[in-house]
């Protein structure tokens, strides 16, 4: 008779727990982040290893923690290998029998740690989260979160609503944000570290809590534990963040939604999810998440033992939601100018040699940096032109490698 063991029943008890921050560009975070740990594992039977992972910043934010926090172990990258990049850096090098990844943008408040420790030993959990707010201290942000079928669309808990008791209940989660995630070593030991194929970021942590539950262990929600989420502290750029969250979305629905599904579902329902998706895109700089999904379906695809079929309407599927037009038009709209339009329509207070004068500088000055924003907006589509080029390169290559 095979008797089958749970892998959670051999849970060894936590005598050192190692809290791991990726800084990039953190100057204006990682100070109050780091001085709001201290004091953390006071009282506790646990002891607190603190490890800081540089991904390549250009700012100060390495030299605030050599010279302002030498408790912390900083460990130096030297270019920016993502938020699963930084944090496999750090739990490659810790020692702890728990291990947290907290982002540089939080504020943790008095018994944080405490709280997901205590999520960590009940039995089945592998992975805890906690309870993060907004800057008001009083709106959550993150409670638990969900996943949307079949676009695989994320949902954070009670975001925007008023903390209230509703969010103070802890319980299963299908995920917890990456913002504050604790998991076991044995859990780290079984599923492997975060898919590093998430560059730059997003989505990593909700891929990470799917395979761990797919490897025998629950996820919790833990209340206990709260902390102060700026939000995308290290994203400032809204087209950039919306690239990111879509190719993100599509890795991880590449890896954990059958190809047939994928087809079948995923693509007609992204189809009418799309303007939604591209809204405030510029020149098809989200959108070409579609073209790179396609070389990680190549490379994801042969564990699912995809059918030739299945990839070829995929890859096909993916294309066509990429609309290709949209860079071409943009350079012809930024390279246009209406032909006889003056320069400077005459107005009354000319009459006066100051205001005409203050009139024409003010206008040279317009000029300027307009010409210099469309030459930067014409090298940007160009460069992105070219990716897109190399890309389509590539996936014709692996379209030819799969036929023969």
């Amino acid at each position: 008779m095979e008797i089958r063991v749970n892998p959670c029943s051999f849970f060894k008890p936590m005598r050192t727990v190692t809290v791991i921050i990726p800084l990039w560009n953190g100057e204006q975070w990682i100070r109050p982040c780091l001085a709001a740990l201290a004091g953390q594992g006071d009282a506790t039977p646990f002891a607190v290893e603190l490890i800081v992972v540089d991904n390549g910043s250009q700012d100060a934010s390495p030299a605030i923690v050599t010279n302002e926090f030498p408790a912390a172990r900083l460990i130096r990258n030297g270019r920016n290998l993502g938020f699963a990049g930084g944090c496999n850096g750090g739990l490659a090098a810790a020692t702890g029998d728990a291990l947290v990844l907290l982002n540089q943008d939080t504020l943790v408040q008095p018994g944080w740690l405490a709280g997901l420790v205590a999520a960590l030993e009940e039995p089945g959990v592998g992975v805890a989260g906690s309870l993060a707010l907004l800057a008001d201290g009083a709106t959550v942000q993150h409670a638990g979160g969900l996943v949307d079928w079949p676009l695989g669309v994320v949902r954070h808990r009670g975001h925007g609503e008023a903390l209230d008791e509703r969010w103070r209940q802890p319980g299963d989660a299908a995920f917890v944000t990456g913002a504050s995630l604790a998991l076991r070593r044995e859990v780290l030991e079984r599923v492997g570290p975060l898919d590093a194929g998430f560059w730059p970021g997003y989505y990593e942590d909700v891929d990470f809590c799917w395979r761990a539950r797919d490897a025998g262990y629950s996820g919790r929600y833990a209340p206990d534990s709260t902390l102060i989420h700026a939000e995308s502290g290290s994203f400032t750029d809204s087209v950039y963040t919306a690239w990111a969250r879509l190719r993100g979305r599509l890795r991880f629905c590449l890896k954990h939604v059958p190809p047939q599904r994928f087809v079948d579902e995923f693509l007609p329902a992204e189809a009418a999810y799309q303007p939604t998706v591209l809204a405030g895109d510029r020149h098809g700089q989200i959108a070409r998440a579609y073209l790179e999904a396609i070389p990680m379906l190549f490379a994801l695809w042969p564990e699912w033992g995809a059918t030739g079929e299945n990839i070829r309407q995929a890859v096909n599927g993916l294309g066509q939601l990429y609309p290709r037009p949209a860079a071409t038009r943009a350079l012809s709209a930024v390279g246009m100018r209406a032909p006889g339009q003056p320069l400077l329509a005459p107005s009354p207070l000319d009459r006066l040699p100051l205001l005409r004068r203050m009139r024409r500088a003010l206008h040279r000055l317009v000029i300027f940096y307009s010409e210099r924003r469309q030459r930067e907006l014409l090298a940007l589509i160009q460069t992105d032109r070219e990716y897109i080029r190399r890309l389509e390169t590539e996936i014709a290559l692996l379209q030819k490698k799969a036929s023969e």
